[in-house]
């Protein structure tokens, strides 16, 4: 049965991935245009089933990451359930705070519609309210980033704490939890996309690591 629960907790983490990768890839990085407003708009306009998709997208991302953070009690609480309720607490916060965030990602398909109390607006100006949603919704994700790096600590521990896993995958998890917080503050403090980017990759191989390793080996018996 904790063999079923990991792999089936590592499916759902991969469904999560890729719909968040589905939606930064097609999606936000084909439509949105930093610093050109009118074209985003314009490709808004043109691509609209594809906007809708990508909403949905991130939507279905934000229930595989509870899914996962609920699976993943049901397989670490034997462990230590107070940890584990920790986990989720912090899962479901983020994935509440992502998903309320998906609000100001829709609002440009709303303002380019250009109906009720914007229809006095001109071009220009639903245009850049188009973009100041976006920029909105890049900071808002930031937000939900410190509970996506906090999930994780208590998952690391679990995994140290349990004899189910090898522990490397817990370090990455802690690891992992310093530079995703790391990546918020240099977000506020000192904005910079490719440091941001950077910080980023630590996150990436604890994460994929431990996702393959559900998928492949499960846990042990």
């Amino acid at each position: 049965m904790n063999r079923k629960t990991a792999r089936l907790a590592g499916l759902f983490f991969l469904l999560m991935v890729v719909f968040g990768l589905f939606s930064e890839i097609f999606f936000r990085q084909k439509l949105f245009v930093e610093g050109d407003a009118a074209q985003t708009a314009e490709n808004i306009l043109s691509n609209e089933l594809l906007f809708r998709v990508g909403i949905v997208s991130d939507l279905l991302m934000a229930l595989c990451y509870l899914i996962t953070a609920l699976l993943l009690y049901k397989l670490f609480s034997s462990v230590n359930k107070q940890t584990a309720a920790v986990m989720v607490v912090f899962a479901a916060v983020g994935s509440v705070i992502l998903t309320a965030n998906v609000l100001n990602e829709f609002a440009p398909l709303v303002i380019l519609d250009g109906n009720g109390p914007l229809a006095t607006l001109g071009s220009d100006q639903l245009n850049a309210l188009t973009q100041f949603f976006y920029q909105l919704y890049q900071h808002g994700y930031m937000i939900g980033q410190i509970f996506f790096a906090l999930w994780v600590l208590p998952l690391g521990l679990l995994i140290l704490e349990s004899k189910q896993f090898p522990k490397i995958l817990g370090i990455f998890f802690i690891v992992e939890t310093c530079f995703g917080l790391l990546s918020v503050v240099i977000h506020f403090l000192i904005p910079n996309g490719t440091l941001e980017s950077i910080v980023m990759v630590p996150m990436m191989v604890a994460e994929f690591s431990f996702m393959f390793y559900l998928l492949i080996r499960g846990c042990k018996k």
